[in-house]
């Protein structure tokens, strides 16, 4: 049965249950068994509207599941999408409360920072270079809301992809400017290197999950704003956080980005 604005809403109240009160939530399946990606950016937007409704601005948009082994793992066949809020942005050297988490885990990716409006379909990663105005390292702080590890699309989307903060870098390059096929980042937790990868781990190349976010907007009747800011998904694989990690990760000739955790 297609999902109701009933369930929708119910499902709104759910997610905003685990926002407010920083607890775990039973899994979104429990609403909508067998949620479709469709249904699951329409529990999306639902969010991202009580988010505006409070107050909080869109500032940019994330990709996610832009592996195959990340695409298996949610049983879905594409990557996906979520939204970046101003109140979820913390500034590079950040110290966050651990207990503002729920189950908390950070991803090294890059920032694409849009310098003139796109609009799908058919963009490409040429399209994203030439309209991107610069590069910068990032960390998504993702946190997963529900019980269970529930980590299904459809779960992923209604949870605008578990995004709880974000962190963009201060060192900034032109595209023009970075040797993209063996950029390379690595990971280092309370000084001692947990996770490396290149930004080839990004679909061959980060500007096209870009590109690919481009075009998934165009279908839902959105595009890519001047100014806005777009993580390319996880280059290195999600790392747990616990209370007193300090994380600080270097992206081969464009920087370093720490934050820490209390």
């Amino acid at each position: 049965m297609p999902i109701s604005n009933e369930t929708i809403t119910a499902i709104t109240h759910h997610f905003f249950d685990a926002e407010d009160n920083r607890q775990p939530i039973e899994p979104v399946a429990s609403f909508q068994p067998d949620m479709t990606m469709a249904e699951g950016y329409q529990v999306q937007a639902a969010v991202v509207t009580e988010w505006q409704k409070r107050g909080y601005k869109i500032v940019g948009k994330k990709a996610a599941a832009t592996s195959q082994a990340a695409q298996a793992k949610m049983q879905i066949d594409e990557p996906i999408y979520g939204h970046l809020l101003d109140f979820q942005r913390a500034a590079p050297g950040a110290t966050l409360a651990a207990a503002h988490f729920i189950q908390p885990y950070i991803e090294c990716e890059l920032a694409f920072i849009i310098g003139r409006p796109l609009t799908g379909p058919n963009i490409t990663a040429d399209d994203i270079l030439a309209a991107t105005e610069v590069i910068a390292p990032a960390y998504d702080i993702i946190d997963f809301r529900t019980r269970d590890w529930a980590v299904a699309g459809g779960e992923a989307l209604s949870t605008n992809v578990f995004t709880r903060h974000f962190v963009v870098g201060e060192p900034r390059l032109a595209p023009d400017a970075l040797d993209w096929p063996s950029l390379a980042i690595s990971l280092a937790k309370n000084g001692e290197t947990v996770a490396t990868a290149t930004a080839a781990a990004i679909m061959g190349h980060p500007a096209r999950s870009i590109a690919w976010v481009a075009n998934k907007l165009a279908e839902h009747g959105h595009q890519l704003d001047t100014g806005d800011i777009v993580l390319t998904g996880a280059i290195t694989k999600p790392y747990p956080v616990t209370p007193g990690d300090h994380f600080e990760a270097t992206f081969e000739g464009v920087g370093t980005l720490a934050v820490q955790f209390t």
